[in-house]
């Protein structure tokens, strides 16, 4: 079985390197989002935060993690001629 970072002739191929995602800790998404990282996990448990398994550890795809927080962000509605917000 061939792993995505190694050519038909079993050797290292950088250009397929470079497209593997980044991975991140849950220990350095904890200090990005300055939450638990019981909370990181226990989001992952239930699901609710995209993960990779390797394993038995944990790391998450740090542009699909940056879109979840996108997701999650929630922004005030403008509504009105004048831009103003309206509750």
């Amino acid at each position: 079985m061939a792993t995505a970072n190694v050519n038909t002739f079993g050797r290292w191929d950088p250009q397929s390197a470079r497209a593997a995602p980044e991975l991140t800790t849950a220990r350095e998404l904890e200090a990005m989002l300055k939450i638990d990282v019981k909370t990181i996990y226990s989001y992952v448990q239930r699901g609710l935060i995209p993960y990779v398994k390797i394993q038995s550890d944990v790391r998450l795809p740090s542009k699909e993690i940056l879109n979840w927080i996108e997701e999650q962000s929630h922004r005030p509605r403008l509504t009105g001629c004048n831009g103003s917000m309206r509750p």
